[in-house]
């Protein structure tokens, strides 16, 4: 995602992440995440804990390229060879 997007802070000093976001990142509602301020003053949000990107599960995720993916998945990813076909 390389597309820029422009918000503005609400009074309370909130702002609404746009649901394509939310997707593209694989964040759900009410998942926990951290904020960093760096020294070149620009804010870095990520996950928290991060949430497998195929089930759901938080239990167990390992992150692979920003993406979460929990032991159960990355099992049956093992099994079928990486590939994207039906199971068999």
């Amino acid at each position: 995602m390389a597309e820029k997007m422009y918000k503005k802070l609400n009074k309370r000093g909130g702002m609404s992440i746009p649901a394509s976001v939310r997707r593209e990142m694989g964040w759900e509602p009410e998942d926990a995440m951290e904020l960093e301020v760096t020294q070149d003053n620009r804010l870095v949000m990520k996950q928290y804990q991060p949430r497998c990107v195929f089930c759901g599960e938080m239990e167990g995720v390992v992150t692979i390229s920003g993406k979460g993916i929990c032991k159960g998945c990355l099992a049956i990813a093992a099994r079928k060879g990486g590939t994207d076909g039906p199971e068999r």
